[in-house]
């Protein structure tokens, strides 16, 4: 495989993970207050959860993926995705079903983006990583605007079950597209 071909493998992986990431948090707060009768005070305090997760954890994701590799970082990152996804779809208590899915969930989540925005610059000259930067920003835009404009009626479409179904599916192909770009 060319290293343009790797790099496109590391911009799909990347839509991919903000599609799966953006359906997730974007309908959590609608399956909160369908079925736990949440308001907007109570799922802001989710919301700061994550905030304060995401930030302490995203200093220690990078760190990790430097350490034992991008790949590396990335394969532990969308399997644990997937674990937590499934494990929110499957306990339907609020604490261990839903607070801890989305504490694992934030911290897990950090072994990937940093490790995908190394690799679209890795071995780059001082002039493309400007580009590359670029096209990894329309590109996980473009999955977040994708995701949240078709989220509400895959929300509808397929129920409330699908905030977790639909991102752990995506999260272990994610997994297994690593894999292949490992080989």
């Amino acid at each position: 495989m060319t290293v343009r071909q790797l790099k496109t493998g590391y911009f799909n992986l990347t839509a991919l993970n903000t599609i799966a990431t953006s359906y997730y948090l974007n309908y959590l707060f609608f399956f909160l207050r369908d079925n736990f009768g949440f308001g907007n005070r109570q799922n802001l305090w989710i919301t700061a959860l994550h905030g304060l997760l995401y930030a302490l954890a995203a200093w220690q994701g990078g760190k990790f993926a430097q350490r034992h590799g991008f790949l590396t970082s990335l394969k532990l990152g969308f399997a644990g995705l997937t674990l937590a996804m499934i494990a929110g779809g499957l306990l339907h208590s609020f604490f261990i079903g839903i607070i801890c899915g989305l504490i694992c969930y934030t911290l897990v989540l950090l072994l990937t983006w940093p490790a995908l925005e190394a690799l679209v610059i890795e071995n780059e000259t001082t002039s493309a990583v400007p580009r590359m930067v670029g096209i990894y920003n329309c590109t996980w835009s473009a999955g977040a605007a994708l995701a949240y404009f078709t989220g509400g009626k895959l929300y509808d479409l397929l129920g409330r079950g699908a905030v977790f179904w639909l991102p752990a599916m995506i999260f272990a192909g994610q997994f297994f597209i690593t894999l292949w770009l490992t080989r």
